[in-house]
C-alpha cells in the first residue's frame, strides 16, 4: 500500500512540473530559469562604436529570453576586444577591435550552450 502512495506522489510531482514547464514555454520563455525577472546584461567598458572597426552579424539558434541573450553576450564579451549585442529572436551584432575570427565567435557561443547558424 505504501508503494502505491509513493508512486502516486511521484506521478503527481512529475505532472505538476510538466504543466509548469509547458506554461513557461507558452508564455515565450525557454525554461532556462527566466521567471520574468529583470536580467543584468553584461557591461563593456568601451562602448564607443568608433573604436570597433570590424563587425559581424550572427544568427544564433536557441535564444528565447533575456537570460539567453545575457549568456550569449557574456560569452562573446569574454573574447578580448569584442563587444556583442544580442536581440531576439536570433540576432547577435558583434563589434571587434581586431579582425573577426568567426571560429572563436562560434566556439564562445557554443560554450554558452547555443549554436551559430549563420555568420
Amino acid at each position: 500500500m505504501i508503494n502505491v502512495i509513493i508512486v502516486l506522489a511521484v506521478v503527481a510531482v512529475v505532472l505538476l512540473a510538466a504543466r509548469r514547464y509547458l506554461r513557461t514555454l507558452r508564455r515565450g520563455g525557454c525554461g532556462c530559469g527566466d521567471a520574468g525577472s529583470h536580467v543584468a546584461r553584461p557591461t563593456v567598458a568601451d562602448t564607443n562604436e568608433a573604436h570597433y572597426p570590424y563587425s559581424a552579424d550572427l544568427t544564433v539558434e536557441g535564444m528565447h529570453c533575456e537570460h539567453c541573450l545575457a549568456a550569449v553576450e557574456t560569452a562573446l564579451d569574454g573574447i578580448g576586444g569584442v563587444w556583442a549585442r544580442a536581440t531576439l529572436p536570433d540576432r547577435v551584432r558583434v563589434l571587434s577591435k581586431d579582425p573577426i575570427d568567426y571560429a572563436a565567435l562560434a566556439e564562445a557561443v557554443e560554450s554558452a550552450g547555443y549554436r551559430v547558424t549563420q555568420g
